[in-house]
């Protein structure tokens, strides 16, 4: 073993004897995290369980995501090209029917859920490949500096106390949802060990933190399930999330909606300009048929 990694294990609190059958490093930092859950009132038994799983893994490429945030609003403009806003048109077309159901009595525009729906999972097609326990655990664990400083490269002008200030927050809040993933685990008899998401830890098509979706999570086509990977309750928990942000007809309040929905400018303006090009391209389809019919 190469002397840079026998270091690196020492100050992680890792050994030789740390690694399991399969070749794994186990992470002895998810015991103290278990243990935080069990005095929290989580049967111990239950957690623990949970915890020992092999699927559980410290996942290192949520450090540097976590710490240092970076807002590519190159990222957002690719979803405005022409091709992207005609996959919208389309799917608008082949669903509207259920799109406009799961927004009955709301005043949210289809033109908006669909754009929603574009930028977060590309219309349901990648709702994200992390696993959300894995996720939320990782994330927890950088309060303790011991867990990624030694893999996070400091250099190049970083900051040490804004990444440490940032560390605690992320930390703190990822412990307030993994809680609040495991309520909604419980309440909607899913298996937290299978779920996966973003690599913040929302799922589904609308992309919902689990904290918003004990909160805002609806049943769209009166199925009697909600289900975040289903499009019509998708749509249906998305505009109760908007309505219960302030979403009205002034554009101001709009845009507050969404930032809490995601708090980017760049997101922000994607979406509102995706649904204002959707609508354009949905008139100019219109005054097409029109004059085809005409035409007859």
């Amino acid at each position: 073993m190469p002397n840079r990694l026998c270091i690196l294990l020492i100050v992680l609190g890792w050994s030789w004897a740390s690694l399991d059958a399969s070749g794994k490093l186990p992470e002895p930092a998810f015991e103290k995290l278990a243990q935080r859950l069990a005095s929290d009132g989580w049967d111990s038994v239950r957690i623990s369980w949970l915890f020992q799983d092999d699927r559980v893994r410290f996942i290192p490429a949520l450090v540097e995501l976590n710490l240092v945030p970076k807002e590519i609003p190159d990222i957002y403009r690719e979803f405005l090209s022409s091709a992207q806003v005609e996959d919208g048109r389309e799917f608008l077309h082949t669903w509207r029917m259920q799109i406009s159901g799961a927004l009955r009595g709301t005043k949210i525009p289809e033109e908006i859920a669909v754009a929603i729906l574009k930028v977060e999972s590309d219309l349901g097609r990648k709702p994200g490949k992390y696993p959300i326990l894995s996720s939320l655990a990782t994330i927890t664990l950088l309060e303790d500096s011991l867990q990624w400083a030694a893999r996070y490269d400091t250099s190049g002008g970083v900051n040490l106390e804004k990444l440490e200030r940032r560390a605690v927050r992320r930390a703190r809040w990822a412990y307030q949802e993994l809680k609040h993933f495991l309520n909604v685990c419980a309440a909607y008899h899913w298996d937290p060990l299978e779920l996966k998401g973003s690599w913040a830890g929302a799922f589904g098509w609308a992309q919902f933190l689990p904290s918003s979706y004990l909160r805002c999570a609806q049943d769209g086509d009166g199925d009697g399930t909600i289900d975040p990977f289903s499009l019509q309750d998708a749509v249906a928990s998305m505009a109760c999330y908007l309505q219960e942000a302030g979403w009205r007809s002034d554009s101001a309040s709009r845009r507050k909606a969404l930032m809490l929905y995601n708090p980017s400018s760049a997101y922000v303006d994607c979406i509102l300009e995706y649904s204002k090009k959707l609508q354009e391209r949905e008139k100019a389809g219109n005054s097409d048929a029109v004059d085809c019919d005409f035409g007859k």
